[in-house]
């Protein structure tokens, strides 16, 4: 007992893990394997480097529910970014508008000042010409055709998935069997328990849903982790194992003891019982993606790059920040932008880098998104390119978010006083998105021209997560 009670808790600084490097294993989880698609290419190359090094490659091993789910859910992974090619292209033709925007007023205004009539030197027909205006832009318009290119290679949902045949490569002959039906049940029994005690690994996924079925085997979703882990413990116990390290994309303080801010190794729930389960083990340890290519790098003697430590390393506190903020009911509101308008045909939203620059908000969910709704359709029917561009800054005790169409000269932007003139089958127009909106302290303001049409919705500042409480952004 009493060895047990001081490998659980033994200090990191007496690790060897020199030793561990050389005789352990490594096990992954469905996260990092994941992360081959989300992180940028080169960063992504360097972690397969490491993966399919001929000395490591005889190290690793990964669960069959590690498998289910890297399969199950690479499709998200892909789609998530061939995504990214829409966001940026909405990003640049907002830059083009308001390019074409400042050199309009920029125009008008010189125009007021009558200079040709009024000063003898100043002459701005000579610059502001229309091919210098188009010249000016000419490399937004290039950035855009070569996003098409680029496009174009990224891999989609149904073209051949090279990073998965690269992983069944990888993990040929290293995949745990998987536990038969009645020992999954088993284990659903004991999670429930688990769970309702907050006992790790899982309980922080017990909202998930849904399942995957396998034979004759139903994978219940919010019990992944606990599988995971069990496959582990019977490998711990069943081998003769020194040294087993976890790599993990997982944040969760369900696999993590977490101190002020730090990331100290698993959780001494964790240790107790792998320790207690498979006695000779000497260390079990978990690693997150960039610890993981940090010591590949100098352990491996491989040439891994600082900027895909780098990458990893963000990625990872990007999934921390992301799902304590969904933990806490805090909704994205690029994510929350982008929802309605996938089912507008036709219709684009051009989303500004200071609305992704926002920290998670916490507003009604089902306001807000009536609310979009009714501003883009009433783009749709009243404005012109199908076109609305979204920005944001601070003013005050406010966040204000901008919501901008253009509309022709001769047409209204919107009718009686409301947004949408649909709004008996729709919703109630301005009307309704200000009262919607009114429940959490959101004003609504109207700001029309002969151009555009403007909704602006003045957001508090408090409504916000602010890491460390730092409002100053």
């Amino acid at each position: 007992m009493l060895e047990t009670l001081l490998k659980i808790h033994k200090d990191l600084e007496t690790l060897d893990f020199k030793e561990v490097w050389k005789d352990g294993i490594f096990v992954f989880d469905s996260n990092v394997l994941l992360d081959l698609y989300r992180l940028p290419e080169p960063a992504s190359s360097d972690l397969i480097k490491a993966l399919s090094n001929e000395e490591f490659n005889k190290k690793v091993w990964i669960g069959f529910q590690v498998i289910l789910e890297f399969l199950s859910n690479r499709y998200e992974a892909i789609s998530d970014q061939k995504n990214k090619f829409n966001t940026v292209r909405g990003l640049i033709d907002e830059a083009i508008t308001q390019y074409d925007e400042v050199f309009e007023n920029l125009s008008k205004q010189l125009d007021k000042l009558r200079l040709k009539q009024r000063h003898s030197l100043i002459d701005p027909d000579k610059f502001i010409t229309q091919d210098n205006i188009i010249g000016g832009r000419s490399f937004l318009e290039e950035f855009v055709d070569e996003l098409s290119v680029l496009e174009n290679k990224q891999s989609d949902v149904n073209d051949e998935d090279k990073i998965k045949d690269i992983v069944l490569g990888i993990f040929d002959g290293k995949i745990g069997e998987g536990f038969t039906k009645k020992e999954l049940e088993e284990i659903y029994k004991l999670g429930e328990k688990r769970y309702e005690n907050n006992v790790p690994p899982g309980y922080k996924d017990k909202a998930k849903q849904g399942s995957y079925k396998v034979e004759d085997r139903e994978f219940v979703r919010k019990y992944g982790d606990l599988i995971l882990w069990k496959e582990i413990l019977r490998k711990a116990s069943s081998e003769n194992i020194p040294h087993i390290v976890l790599v993990t994309g997982d944040v969760k303080e369900d696999w993590w003891l977490e101190k002020r801010g730090k990331k100290l190794g698993p959780r001494k729930e964790l240790l107790n019982e792998m320790y207690s389960e498979a006695p000779n083990l000497k260390t079990f340890y978990l690693y997150d993606t960039s610890i993981f290519l940090k010591y590949a790098k100098s352990e491996l003697r491989l040439d891994i790059s600082d900027s895909s430590i780098s990458q990893a390393k963000d990625l990872i506190e990007r999934v921390r920040r992301n799902r304590f903020a969904r933990e806490e009911g805090y909704i994205f509101i690029p994510e929350f932008i982008k929802s309605p308008v996938s089912q507008m045909s036709g219709f684009r939203v051009g989303i500004g880098r200071s609305v992704y620059n926002l920290p998670p908000v916490k507003i009604k969910e089902s306001a807000f998104y009536s609310a979009l709704i009714e501003i883009f359709q009433n783009a749709i029917e009243h404005g012109i390119q199908n076109y609305v561009g979204v920005q944001a800054k601070k003013r005050g005790g406010v966040i204000l978010l901008r919501f901008k169409n253009k509309v022709s000269p001769t047409s209204s932007g919107r009718e009686d006083n409301d947004v949408s003139s649909n709004s008996v089958s729709r919703g109630l127009g301005l009307n309704g998105i200000m009262e919607w909106m009114s429940k959490d302290e959101i004003d609504i303001h109207i700001v029309e021209s002969q151009k555009s049409f403007v909704v602006e919705m003045h957001i508090p500042i408090s409504l916000f997560y602010f890491e460390g409480g730092d409002q100053s952004s």
